[in-house]
């Protein structure tokens, strides 16, 4: 079987469309399994992005953004995509910030956003549990959200945010233990977390 890419759409090992020797198709066209990969990760990443970046806006930019960076990624084996692909989001919200860290408190200011799925209704823009959220530095919120919000291992945490399996653990102690004096400081009346 020879791996080729049919579209132009990158080399990814995720996408590259495989064909036997007479040139049959043995498995779903590059864009099928793009289509499939976007629809069963976009609304994650953009949730969590926008928890993390505190913007619709900048979440739009980044989740698309990732996806083509991530189209560019070299065949590999053993490549977890889905770690990989928040990972490059987690890099660029990053890269957001660091460009712009004269604009940061105007930005998280100026933003009035919506945040459609009931599943975040809680961590809207103008709940009073956001507002404490932001109070979290920008790790802390992407290891709280990626941990309790959407569910992920310490391990898979590690890779998406390009930390040590260990590290993780011991950062999401204390992120939690800040959200707590946090929200109890915010009469939320939250126990010992």
């Amino acid at each position: 079987m020879v791996n080729e890419d049919a579209s132009g759409l990158g080399n990814s090992a995720l996408f590259a469309v495989e064909r036997a020797a007479d040139g049959q198709q043995l498995t779903m066209t590059v864009e099928a399994r793009f289509e499939n990969f976007y629809n069963e990760y976009s609304h994650p990443l953009w949730a969590y992005v926008c928890r993390v970046a505190n913007s619709s806006e900048i979440a739009d930019d980044v989740v698309q953004e990732s996806f083509l960076r991530f189209l560019g990624v070299p065949a590999r084996a053993n490549l977890d995509e889905r770690a990989y692909l928040y990972r490059i989001a987690t890099n660029l919200v990053y890269d957001y910030f660091r460009r712009n860290s004269r604009d940061e408190k105007r930005q998280i200011n100026l933003v009035s956003d919506k945040i459609e799925d009931e599943v975040y209704e809680l961590f809207a823009v103008e709940s009073e549990v956001a507002q404490v959220f932001d109070k979290l530095k920008l790790q802390e919120r992407a290891l709280l959200w990626l941990a309790y919000v959407e569910g992920h291992e310490h391990s898979e945490i590690a890779q998406m945010l390009g930390l040590k399996s260990l590290s993780v653990r011991v950062l999401l102690f204390r992120a939690r233990r800040k959200l707590a004096v946090l929200l109890d400081a915010n009469n939320f009346g939250v126990e010992k977390l």
